[in-house]
């Protein structure tokens, strides 16, 4: 992969974090003071206030910059490679969710989210050249992934008021949507200048992968929505690689093994940090700050 499309991968990443920095701050503070009657996907029901909101919008422009750039990087390299250099917006975003909230990020959250990203890098360094897309296998490959987002978004509703655990069952349902993009960018970009059904598959599932980010984002704490998403996206972009693409190379099991107790250990720290948690009563509306100073 050439240093432009890695340039390319680091910079989308940045602006994907600040981002998701921004669209996550508005949408839960919406979600914590106005809740919907939406019983699916509540964050439906927040559009019409998140679309009011400049800081919602300023980070849906930044989501498209970030797309762009994305898309680009996706021209000059293996999507193995460049959905797993994404995951660096962990780094990037961890200090703005910290700064947010005004505390500093602990030590366990630097070395959760270091433990990830070495673990990715790892399954880069094992990623082969990106050759033709098998297109005799993409229609079933989405499939797939319309059943598995259907199945998480089910999961979801299950969980109840647990919010860190709806987070994270709709961010996986988003790292779906967006590796199926990352695969159709590919493929309608090798049929160019021909038509291809990729093209429109692009348009619906970035609109449901935003839908479901925005509903992640609703329902806990950004670097749990964030985690869920830019690890599903390169796991299943490598399987996506090394199956619906012609490869001439093969992994070290032993090394892709490796790769995934850093990254399970890693996710497993994050899960657990005290500051991935935002029901706290600085984030929380305060009605009855008035009434309890009267009395």
């Amino acid at each position: 992969m050439s240093a432009v499309g890695v340039t390319l991968a680091i910079l989308a990443a940045l602006v994907f974090a600040v981002s998701a920095a921004l669209q996550q701050s508005t949408a839960r503070t919406a979600a914590l003071a106005r809740p919907t009657t939406e019983r699916l996907l509540p964050a439906i029901g927040l559009l019409a206030t998140l679309i009011r909101s400049p800081r919602w919008l300023i980070g849906l422009a930044a989501n498209v910059v970030g797309f762009g750039l994305h898309a680009c990087a996706l021209h000059f390299g293996s999507i193995q490679v460049v959905q797993a250099v994404l995951v660096v917006q962990l780094l990037f975003a961890l200090p703005l969710s910290a700064l947010r909230r005004r505390q500093r990020p602990l030590r366990r959250d630097w070395l959760g989210t270091g433990l990830v990203c070495t673990g990715l890098v790892a399954v880069v360094s094992q990623c082969p050249p990106r050759g033709a897309v098998r297109s005799d296998q993409l229609d079933v490959a989405v499939a797939i992934a319309v059943g598995a987002v259907a199945l998480l978004v089910v999961a979801a509703r299950r969980v109840g008021e647990r919010a860190q655990a709806r987070s994270a069952l709709i961010g996986i349902a988003a790292g779906f949507c967006f590796c199926t993009t990352a695969v159709l960018v590919v493929s309608a970009t090798d049929e160019l200048p021909g038509f291809s059904w990729a093209l429109p598959g692009i348009a619906v599932s970035t609109v449901v992968g935003g839908v479901l980010a925005q509903e992640a984002f609703a329902s806990g704490s950004l670097p749990t929505a964030l985690t869920s998403m830019t690890t599903t996206d390169p796991i299943l972009s490598y399987v996506a690689g090394t199956t619906l693409f012609v490869v001439v190379a093969h992994p070290d099991p032993i090394v892709l093994i490796g790769a995934a107790v850093l990254v399970i250990a890693g996710v497993a720290m994050l899960a657990n940090s005290p500051t991935l948690h935002d029901e706290h009563p600085q984030v929380l509306p305060q009605p009855t700050d008035a009434l309890v100073r009267q009395l």
